[in-house]
């Protein structure tokens, strides 16, 4: 697959990242100052920056740059510290180890980072929203999945001995004020699955939240409102944010759980978005892996490539198929009818044909085979090269558009060590409506 960015996606992807290092109190000032609502990041670029020359966007990539560098200020004042994003999570300001004036130590740093798991019974959160909960070096906070900026059961949090912990409650409204919790713990052999069992607790509401099993946050995409895990231990999971059956032009709200899936060891979930869902290998440096998305539509044909649709060919997944094995520069097998997670489909492999000479703008001179963009055309291109291959499932939506899942990889050997895997992977698929 071969995805093109243009310069608006370049400064995107700095506006979202910011500076690559930053105090992880001031990033969490940020994040929690933001609203998570996330959308399919290609999607917002046009709407973002259409209006400015590239001069004004350069000022405001600036302006941009002193309002996060003011926030941090204004919330601690200058600061030494200098931990790199994705680093444990320092203590929060004005609470210090052992406020609650237990005996116990600062939690363990394999603990400190923000962990997800499905739905809660929480008065306050939304019954159909993940949750996540943080740690610090001495702090707990139960938070939705969106908004993480909604902080629930705050918590002076401590190590009271090995897998043990100590919760006494600092914030009220849910329970009452030092109501203190005592809680076993233990992660897995990789440190990516957290498993907490009650012990005892004076708070009901913290009691019922708390125990379960809980999976690390360790997305590597730099946006602060990516929902994804990153690496992932075998086992299933659920997705945050993706939901293929929101309407077309309908409005996204945050669902958990909307595809479910089952993975082996050796795979990381690099993207979960509205619209979109990857898995990648966890040593994978490509797009090889694979790829679901519920808004795309079959790319322009005409010779300059635009990031628009082709006129005259609809979304159902028979449009799609019949263009797929029909149209010039692209080799196909014969489509299949295939069911995944109850949806219905067809499946087909696809490369480009080697009589295909036509470059885009943007192959540098090489044959380049469009296959798919938004529907809206704003900023989203995919397609194959001479070397790619992919396995793509259409998959019928039932309200005219088409789920397209895609198992890719830049090389033909690359593809055939990936297919077994990922064809099993795709075949666990549940859809929730």
């Amino acid at each position: 697959m071969t995805r093109q960015r243009n310069i608006d996606h370049v400064l995107e992807a700095w506006f979202l990242e910011g500076p690559s290092e930053m105090p992880d109190r001031l990033f969490d000032a940020v994040f929690d100052r933001i609203e998570r609502v996330p959308q399919r990041r290609l999607a917002r670029l046009k709407l973002r920056f259409a209006e400015m020359n590239p001069t004004m966007r350069w000022i405001a990539a600036a302006a941009v740059a002193i309002v996060v560098a003011g926030i941090g200020l204004a919330a601690f004042g200058p600061s030494a510290d200098n931990g790199r994003f994705g680093a444990s999570p320092s203590a929060s300001p004005g609470v210090s180890p052992g406020a609650s004036g237990s005996a116990g130590a600062q939690l363990p740093s394999e603990l400190r980072a923000r962990w997800m798991s499905g739905t809660r019974s929480v008065p306050g959160m939304n019954p159909l929203v993940g949750t996540t909960m943080l740690f610090t070096n001495d702090t707990f906070v139960l938070t939705p999945s969106n908004p993480v900026s909604t902080h629930l059961l705050g918590s002076s949090a401590s190590a009271v001995g090995d897998g043990k912990l100590r919760f006494e409650l600092t914030s009220g409204g849910l329970c009452t004020l030092g109501d203190v919790g005592l809680y076993s713990w233990s992660l897995s052999a990789s440190g990516r699955t957290l498993t907490v069992t009650a012990d005892s607790d004076a708070c009901a509401t913290r009691l019922a939240a708390v125990p379960g099993v809980w999976w690390r946050q360790g997305c590597k995409d730099p946006e602060p409102s990516a929902g994804c895990l990153g690496d992932l231990d075998a086992g299933v999971r659920s997705s945050q944010y993706f939901d293929p059956f929101v309407p077309a032009n309908g409005s996204w709200q945050p669902r958990f759980g909307a595809l479910g899936y089952e993975v082996p060891d050796g795979w990381e979930n690099s993207a979960d978005w509205p619209g979109e869902f990857t898995f990648k290998g966890q040593t994978s440096t490509d797009d090889s892996g694979i790829h679901l998305w519920s808004d795309v539509a079959i790319a322009s044909a005409a010779v300059s490539c635009p990031e628009t649709p082709q006129p005259g060919v609809g979304r159902p997944v028979a449009a799609m198929t019949t263009w797929l094995t029909t149209v010039p520069g692209i080799a196909s097998t014969d489509p299949a009818a295939v069911t995944i997670g109850g949806l219905p489909g067809t499946t087909l492999d696809v490369s480009m044909d080697p009589t295909w000479k036509q470059p885009c703008p943007f192959s540098q001179g090489k044959p380049y085979r469009a296959l798919f963009s938004s529907p809206d055309g704003s900023g989203f291109h995919w397609g194959v090269d001479s070397q790619g291959r992919m396995r793509l499932y259409l998959l019928d939506l039932g309200d005219g558009r088409t789920l397209l899942i895609d198992i890719e990889a830049p090389s033909k050997a690359s593809y055939d060590k990936l297919l077994d895997g990922a064809t099993a992977i795709v075949e666990s698929f549940t859809f929730k409506r």
